[in-house]
């Protein structure tokens, strides 16, 4: 997966969390994007995660076909 796209949705996830907290919660400012940071790199970590072993695998699949 290509650096972009993981930057783009943990920006989205950050966000979409953030307004999801800003219109269901009346926690202070400072909380909700504590909350949103902490979810947008969670997001991050995880969809690197995936692209490193997605990457492995296609890897491997070519070194069979050989």
């Amino acid at each position: 997966m290509r650096t972009n796209l993981i930057v783009i949705l943990s920006t989205v996830v950050a966000l979409a969390a953030n307004i999801a907290l800003d219109i269901y919660t009346d926690l202070p400012m400072l909380i909700r994007w504590t909350i949103a940071v902490g979810l947008g790199l969670l997001a991050t970590n995880a969809l690197s995660k995936w692209s490193k072993l997605r990457q492995k695998r296609n890897n491997n699949e070519e070194l069979d076909r050989q």
